[in-house]
């Protein structure tokens, strides 16, 4: 099981240095007249030092009330960008079912993390203080943890799951769309001596962001790691999808293994025959939109306790 595991993972990592990953996108274009509730925002990063944009989906009826909403932030692949999970599923519509606000944010090939090596790209603080902080104070959110979640595909399935465990005072649930869970838990195949420039330029790149294998700064940014010591009464939500002949597989299968030997209650859900493209994110999604609505504080079915709960907290803090 490990050494199939260890070979699906170099096979992944190997199409990452190829520059041909395993993420398949078929996706139509975003129409050239967004629906009203969708809004495109650019707004300034202080951790990445850029202009960043953001795809942010509202409430049909959030013009027409003063409700304020939880909050899912939605994380796009390597070889993808914010418009993704718009494009290739169909977000907007499942949206429109549910009392929330979803923002999915452009963060590059930074793999939702702070480089170890470049202090301009601090992923982790450009989600976890810059995307967050920004939304609240522009969207009637519900600024707190029992109303927020987050969820990824691929690079945004570990990025969602690494950010939900490292900051799990911050988001009550994690989905993990086929996340790419073992890309720093694993080690990466040996260079060859002939390897070629843009795949050596790949493996300094990851270890720029990840840092060496083995070190403090790699166990630091791995899930597997994270959820070894995470408190289990803590841990948020876990819900994680994957297909059957996806290659991260095994990979997931491992760390769905750790969560049960911990007993962290998760949801898997694994679709054969499936590999790693939209169709089965586009028939997950909308699963984990109904979770949340059952999520205690979250869902729309709870929006007045939330709101109830919100004002209590504030009047606390206005003694």
């Amino acid at each position: 099981m490990i050494c199939r595991a260890r070979h699906m993972f170099h096979v992944l990592f190997l199409s990452l240095l190829f520059g041909t990953t395993c993420i398949s996108v078929s996706a139509v274009d975003l129409p050239t007249v967004l629906p009203w509730n969708v809004k495109v925002v650019q707004f300034s990063s202080a951790s990445l030092g850029d202009e960043r944009t953001l795809l942010v989906i509202l409430p049909l009826d959030y013009d027409t009330s003063t409700n304020r909403y939880p909050t899912l932030y939605l994380l796009h692949g390597y070889d993808a960008d914010y418009t993704d999970w718009a494009r290739g599923t169909n977000l907007t519509a499942y949206a429109a079912e549910h009392h929330l606000i979803i923002v999915t944010p452009e963060a590059s090939r930074g793999w939702y993390v702070n480089s170890v090596s470049d202090p301009k790209a601090r992923f982790d603080d450009f989600i976890a203080k810059d995307v967050i902080s920004y939304v609240d104070a522009h969207f009637r959110t519900i600024p707190e943890r029992f109303a927020r979640a987050i969820a990824g595909v691929s690079m945004g399935g570990y990025g969602a799951t690494f950010l939900g465990l490292e900051h799990y005072d911050t988001f009550a649930a994690i989905g993990s769309f086929s996340g790419a869970l073992g890309i720093v838990h694993m080690e990466p195949p040996k260079a060859p001596l002939d390897e070629p420039e843009e795949r050596r330029k790949f493996r300094q790149d990851m270890e720029s962001r990840f840092g060496t294998y083995g070190s403090k700064e790699q166990k630091d940014r791995d899930p597997f790691e994270l959820a070894a010591k995470i408190p289990v009464e803590q841990a948020p939500m876990l819900f994680i999808v994957c297909g059957g002949e996806d290659g991260l597989a095994e990979i997931n299968h491992q760390f769905i293994s750790l969560l049960a030997k911990r007993r962290i209650p998760y949801e898997y859900r694994e679709l054969s025959p499936r590999e790693h493209d939209w169709s089965i994110w586009n028939e997950e999604i909308p699963v984990f939109l109904d979770k949340l609505d059952h999520l205690e504080g979250f869902g729309s079915t709870l929006e007045e306790h939330g709101a109830r709960r919100l004002n209590t907290q504030q009047q606390r803090k206005d003694r």
